[in-house]
């Protein structure tokens, strides 16, 4: 859960000041084609996407699926770059 303090959200995804923390559809590709994993906010962190096995996959509600891109996910500009758990 986000907790608020003096007005601001806190969220786990680090930024600088003035940054932005979302992208659109195509630098999203950019980041799942250098490796990383993609969600959007809309999402609220329960599905993300990755490279796996060659293909473009979706985890969602509990398992992977071959990710079919809809103009939903084309025309959003809220994709994010998952935090990697250590």
């Amino acid at each position: 859960m986000d907790e608020i303090i003096e007005g601001e959200m806190l969220t786990p995804l680090s930024r600088k000041q003035g940054e932005s923390i979302t992208m659109n559809f195509i630098d999203a590709m950019r980041e799942l084609i250098a490796g990383k994993k993609i969600s959007r906010v809309s999402w609220a962190n329960t599905d993300h996407c990755l490279m796996k096995d060659g293909w473009v996959s979706i985890f969602t509600k509990g398992t992977f699926h071959t990710w079919t891109i809809n103009d939903g996910d084309t025309e959003g500009n809220d994709w994010i770059v998952m935090k990697e758990n250590k």
